[in-house]
């Protein structure tokens, strides 16, 4: 529906009173004075004639299916579908309150001639759920301003942006295997990596015979392969209230990008045969000690119920009051000889105490921490001190430490927490060697 703007109310009412004066004064002047105000009326009613709502729409999201955290490039295009020029088009695309622009603008004016279009590019970080986009608003002036249009128009296209933490990762350049958790016995045996040579014995297969050694001595000598083994893994998440910090407004949450993470690590370890086990500590669940306890298993059926687990966290609002116990109680169900794998952006000391008394109590501990400290004030980079000062104590410990920097993409942070070069003393035992920072 098209309105006569309020822009000309002021020239109406300025040429009434004119001319409400000039007439009881009986004042020429006043009474030309009347003539301009209602000039400008006169101009905006000519040119402001009816405003076809000949507006089309089309949004895309990209990737509109997304882990938290990543950046997604919203495109809406705004085409004049009729025969007249729009001289003046406002365009305000409909942001999901929960969300942030990082880049950009959801906003533009222009002029659109018959057929022509234009188009609004901006960039949003995404938060896990499903966030509706409304129809944008579009806002239609006359040449003159005295005629507005407001419409919602239909959009073609996307509608929503969907983030979940089981959402595949990003594209990254062929760096890293996206395989996890692929550790190796001391002992050799059968596999493809080069161990060892030892001398040739009789029924050794053909495949094993060092050539390149007996091409040089003429002596047979056999190949020993690095043998991998399953391992025992507890992937255990940091969902305290402190861990539910934010890097700034519509941001993910430390405990969101957290649950993104181990989720993908549960993912690959499950994927390359290992048993996982999965507990949620800094809220209460249902298992010991108000632990979100999942006992260890494999298969699909065990990711599912770990992805539930995970989300059930990142969405959790009961504090519980029994972190210290929680972190105690782990080491009675984590399995024989199994590692520990604590998923924490290390924003205060009890999780750099969790990994001392694992440590303590002989378990390998791996500590994958995502960086959510903004370091552009003073405060912040005291904190980003701290949280380093935290990632050396862990280190120091003998556990497997990984910065998870926001510029990097997860598989690679995944693949050096869970460095493929550990070695196992044996089957039972699996352990990860501290890295450096």
């Amino acid at each position: 529906m098209t309105k006569f703007s309020t822009r000309w109310h002021g020239a109406v009412a300025a040429a009434v009173f004119f001319a409400s004066v000039g007439l009881l004064a009986r004042s020429g002047v006043l009474l030309l004075a009347a003539i301009v105000p209602l000039a400008y009326v006169a101009y905006g009613t000519v040119v402001g004639t009816d405003l076809p709502a000949t507006v089309h729409v089309s949004r895309h999201v990209d990737p509109d299916l997304t882990p938290p955290g990543t950046p997604v490039r919203v495109t809406l295009t705004v085409r004049n579908g009729g025969d007249r020029t729009l001289p003046d088009v406002r365009v305000v695309d409909s942001v999901p309150e929960e969300l942030s622009v990082m880049r950009g603008s959801p906003r533009t004016g222009t002029t659109l001639e018959p057929g022509e279009s234009t188009t609004i590019e901006y960039v949003l970080v995404a938060r896990r759920g499903v966030h509706d986009f409304a129809p944008p608003r579009v806002r239609l002036r006359s040449l003159g301003g005295a005629s507005v249009r407001t419409v919602d128009p239909a959009v073609d296209g996307e509608t929503a942006l969907v983030c979940r933490l089981d959402a595949d990762a990003p594209p990254i350049d062929d760096q890293g295997s996206q395989f996890v958790g692929r550790l190796t016995a001391d002992d050799p045996g059968e596999g493809l990596t080069f161990h060892s040579t030892r001398e040739y014995r009789r029924g050794d297969d053909a495949g094993r015979i060092d050539w390149r050694t007996y091409a040089k001595t003429k002596e047979l000598a056999a190949i020993n392969y690095e043998r991998q083994v399953a391992a025992s893994v507890v992937v255990v998440l940091d969902a305290r209230p402190i861990s539910r910090a934010v890097p700034g407004p519509g941001r993910p949450t430390a405990v969101e990008l957290s649950a993104y993470a181990a989720t993908h690590a549960t993912t690959d370890l499950l994927g390359t045969g290992h048993d996982v086990a999965v507990a949620v500590i800094g809220a209460n669940g249902a298992g010991p000690s108000g632990l979100h306890w999942l006992p260890a298993g494999g298969g699909e059926t065990q990711r599912r119920q770990a992805v539930e687990m995970f989300r059930r966290a990142v969405e959790a609002t009961n504090q519980s009051d029994s972190t210290d116990r929680q972190v105690t109680e782990l080491l009675d169900l984590a399995p024989s000889g199994a590692q520990l794998a604590l998923f924490s952006p290390l924003l205060d000391d009890r999780p750099v105490e969790a990994i001392r008394t694992w440590r303590s109590q002989g378990y390998p501990a791996i500590v994958l921490s995502p960086d959510v400290v903004t370091a552009n004030t003073v405060s912040g980079q005291f904190e980003q001190v701290q949280r380093y000062s935290r990632l050396a104590r862990c280190q120091a410990t003998g556990a497997q430490t990984t910065d998870w920097r926001r510029a990097t993409p997860l598989p690679i942070a995944l693949d050096y927490a869970f460095a493929a070069d550990a070695r196992l003393p044996n089957q039972s035992q699996v352990g990860i060697q501290g890295g450096t920072l």
